[in-house]
C-alpha cells in the first residue's frame, strides 16, 4: 500500500482556510507560505503548504480552486477529545450535527469533518453515514 504523502484542501480563500487548518492540524504553515499570507501576496492559483517539521505526517495543501460543489471538496475523520473539539470550535469550525457516536462540523467555508473520540477511532470501517 502507498504511503500518504500529502492531502489536499480545495477552497475558495486560502488565507481563511490556512490557518484554520494549521491550528486544526496542528501544522503550521512554512515559513514562505506565512510570509505571503501576512502580507497577503499568494498568486491566484498558490497553494499554502502546512508541514509537519519532523517529517512524521503528511503535508497538508490549502489549495484554490474556480468552481466547488459544497460542501464535499474533501472529508476528513479527525480523532479528539473534549479539549481538542473546544479548540477546532475555537479556530472556527461549527457544528453541523451531533451524532451517537461522533460530530461533524464545518470548517469556515462549509466543508464538512468529522470528530471522533478516541475510542471510536479504529473501529471497523468508517462511521455510518460518510
Amino acid at each position: 500500500m502507498p504511503d500518504l504523502a500529502a492531502i489536499v484542501i480545495h477552497c475558495r480563500d486560502p488565507y481563511l482556510l490556512a490557518p484554520f487548518w494549521s491550528a486544526v492540524s496542528g501544522l503550521p504553515v512554512t515559513e514562505a507560505d506565512r510570509e505571503k499570507l501576512a502580507g497577503r501576496t499568494l498568486g491566484p492559483a498558490e497553494a499554502v503548504l502546512l508541514r509537519d517539521p519532523h517529517g512524521r505526517r503528511p503535508d497538508l495543501w490549502i489549495s484554490p480552486a474556480g468552481e466547488l460543489p459544497a460542501p464535499g471538496r474533501i472529508h476528513l475523520d479527525l480523532v479528539g477529545d473534549a479539549e481538542e473539539r473546544a479548540a477546532v470550535l475555537e479556530a472556527g469550525a461549527t457544528v453541523v450535527r451531533e451524532l451517537p457516536r461522533w460530530t461533524v462540523l464545518a470548517d469556515p467555508e462549509g466543508n464538512e469533518f468529522c470528530l471522533l473520540p478516541p475510542n471510536e477511532a479504529h473501529a471497523d470501517g468508517p462511521p455510518a453515514g460518510h
